[in-house]
C-alpha cells in the first residue's frame, strides 16, 4: 500500500489520503484508502458480507450483528446492524458499540451511506453519517459528515483507519 498524507500521528499505521476537512460544527472528511483487490470485490465484501468484517479486520472490528428484527447480512436501505470496534486510542482494547442504519445504496457507484443511531459518538455529535464509495482506481473513499454538539468538540481522528488491513476476500 503506498503511504499518503495524514493528519495526526494517531492515523499514521493506515495509508490514507485526507482530501477535505472542514472545521464547524457541521463538517465533513473525505479520506481514501488504497484497496489491494477488485473494486467489485470491496464493494460487494461490504454490501453482502458484513459479518466477516471480524474475520477480516480483527484488529479493529471486534463483532458485527443484525439489528432490530433485520433476517439478512445485504445492505440494503433502512438495515441495521450494531458493530463493535475498538477505539483508536485504546491502549487497553477498549471496543465501543454503534448501531447504525443503511440510508442510501448505489450499486452502479459502488457507494453505500450509514449512519449512526446509537452509541458513544452521539454524544459528542449530534449526527455522524459515513459514506462508502469504492472507485475504479482501486480506492475506498470514505465520506464522513458529522454535527458537533458543541464547537469545541474535537474532530473525530479514528476515522481514516476504518479497515486498512483487508488485502484480498472473494
Amino acid at each position: 500500500m503506498a503511504l499518503h498524507v495524514y493528519e495526526t500521528p494517531v492515523q499514521a499505521y493506515a495509508p490514507v489520503r485526507v482530501l477535505s476537512c472542514a472545521a464547524s460544527l457541521s463538517s465533513r472528511k473525505v479520506i481514501e484508502t488504497r484497496i489491494q483487490c477488485s473494486t467489485g470485490s470491496f464493494y460487494k465484501f461490504f454490501k453482502k458480507q458484513a459479518s466477516m468484517l471480524p474475520s477480516v479486520c480483527s484488529a479493529i472490528v471486534q463483532t458485527v450483528n443484525l439489528a432490530d428484527g433485520n433476517r439478512s447480512w445485504v445492505n440494503t436501505v433502512g438495515s441495521r446492524k450494531v458493530i463493535e470496534i475498538l477505539a483508536a486510542d485504546s491502549c487497553d482494547d477498549t471496543a465501543e458499540k454503534f448501531k447504525y442504519v443503511v440510508e442510501a445504496v448505489d450499486d452502479h457507484a459502488k457507494k453505500i451511506t450509514y449512519k449512526v443511531l446509537e452509541g458513544p459518538l452521539l454524544q459528542t455529535y449530534d449526527s455522524f453519517t459515513v459514506t462508502l464509495q469504492v472507485t475504479t482506481a482501486s480506492t475506498a473513499k470514505w465520506t464522513v459528515e458529522y454535527v458537533k454538539k458543541d464547537p469545541s468538540s474535537e474532530d473525530p481522528d479514528f476515522l481514516p483507519r476504518p479497515f486498512p488491513y483487508y488485502k484480498r476476500y472473494r
